[in-house]
């Protein structure tokens, strides 16, 4: 199976369970390549990747991490609430990857294998992809800009009435300093 991270996606976590091969091989190498080749993609941000190990959580369940942590959505948390809780109960490693980490967009991964997806969760600020509307003319001119409106002569006299005493003021001003 697989699924998709949208071009616009914003607000999504994922969480993958790893295997016993692909968990030594994050815990040797500290690199994600090959998490990322077990999903098919080319590249990972890390700085959007939490690895956690299960059994350091102590007596939280990984449900319980997620709200705190990510503020994951309630209804989605009671969707997957029966894998979450198989996973607390284990000694596994899991991966907690925000949309922000697939570099490239939109983004095809599998989602069994030796990183199996367990859960996608939405956090709080969860925004609708917006894709752009499509322009039916491209062609078309928009309509001209209208005119401005010419200021009325009560503007127009308040404008120079505002002149007028800035120069008084400046002339007072220099009679002043002269005199002083």
């Amino acid at each position: 199976m697989t699924d998709v991270v949208g071009e616009y996606e914003h607000g999504v976590v994922r969480v993958f369970l790893l295997d016993a091969g692909l968990r030594a091989e994050i815990q040797e190498t500290g690199a994600y390549d090959a998490f990322c080749t077990a999903l098919g993609i080319t590249g990972i941000n890390a700085d959007d990747v939490l690895q956690l190990e299960t059994l350091s959580l102590e007596d939280m369940p990984l449900a319980d991490f997620l709200q705190s942590g990510y503020d994951a959505n309630e209804d989605d948390l009671t969707e997957y609430q029966f894998q979450l809780d198989a996973v607390s109960d284990s000694d596994a490693m899991v991966l907690i990857v925000r949309s922000g980490a697939f570099v490239e967009r939109p983004a095809t991964f599998a989602t069994e294998g030796p990183a199996r997806l367990i859960a996608t969760l939405r956090e709080p600020d969860f925004e609708v992809p917006m894709t752009p509307l499509p322009n039916p003319d491209p062609t078309a001119v928009l309509e001209d800009v209208p005119a401005k409106k010419k200021p009325s002569d009560a503007a127009m006299s308040g404008r120079i009435a505002t002149i007028a005493l800035l120069l008084m003021a400046l002339l007072v001003w220099l009679m002043i300093r002269i005199a002083g």
